[in-house]
């Protein structure tokens, strides 16, 4: 489903797009090739590619997928979709060794107390913070934004002149709070995290679950910075 020029939204279990349990998965036009920001829990993965192909892309065009944090429902799809692909797969180097055997950040066992297996993929690329990455014309700055977890990241790009921010968990588009007080857990680090993106002022936000937002976005930000001494939890993600 085509939200701007450049980006879609191809999983997401908010949006029926693929299997429930899963976060937003977007997909990011490169000219000729693609990047996709996550890859769900696992269960969806053939939905999501069957996604990918219904917005007029070939599976092989993606190239990357950038990891927004270790959390099972944004990594389960890793080895589909990159058996399928070819593609690559982009974590901060922080959680790199628990995306690759499945460990206490990523919540696996909680997977498997619903009813969710999946096998786990190698990680190709160690994220950082401030690193750009070239994917075809496109270019995706890293920001290491900790908090939800010690390895989560933002990233954006540009498009006509607008910024995009893919927030992951560290930040939603409604300014709500949702966050569990799960392994690697930092509020004190989270709250510095949505300093460091209120400066950037992005113009859109694409979070990892939930609505998106197109305009308007520093909105978002500052009813998150507001309201952040005041957490509050809600059904681990």
């Amino acid at each position: 489903m085509r939200i701007t020029e450049r980006v879609y939204i191809v999983g997401g279990s908010g949006y029926g797009l693929s299997a429930m349990g899963d976060c937003n998965v977007y997909l990011v036009d490169c000219g000729g090739v693609c990047a996709l920001i996550d890859t769900g829990g696992g269960r969806g993965a053939e939905d999501i590619l069957s996604n990918i192909e219904r917005d007029g892309f070939e599976r092989q065009s993606v190239e990357m997928v950038f990891i927004t944090h270790s959390h099972y429902d944004h990594i389960g799809g890793n080895k589909q979709i990159k058996d399928a692909t070819g593609c690559k797969i982009a974590a901060h180097k922080v959680e790199k060794g628990d995306i690759e055997t499945l460990g206490e950040l990523t919540l696996y066992e909680m997977a498997q107390a619903s009813g969710l297996s999946f096998e786990p993929a190698v990680v190709d690329i160690e994220l950082e913070d401030e690193q750009l990455h070239k994917v075809g014309d496109t270019i995706f700055k890293i920001l290491h934004t900790p908090g939800h977890t010690p390895g989560g990241v933002s990233i954006l790009t540009e498009e006509d002149g607008k910024t995009n921010l893919f927030s992951g968990d560290t930040a939603s588009a409604d300014g709500r709070m949702g966050f569990i007080n799960g392994p690697g857990y930092d509020h004190d680090a989270w709250k510095e995290s949505i300093k460091k993106l209120l400066s950037i002022n992005p113009d859109r936000i694409f979070p990892g679950h939930g609505v998106f937002r197109v305009s308007k976005s520093i909105d978002a930000l500052k009813a998150l910075n507001r309201s952040w001494n005041v957490p509050w939890q809600v059904t681990a993600r």
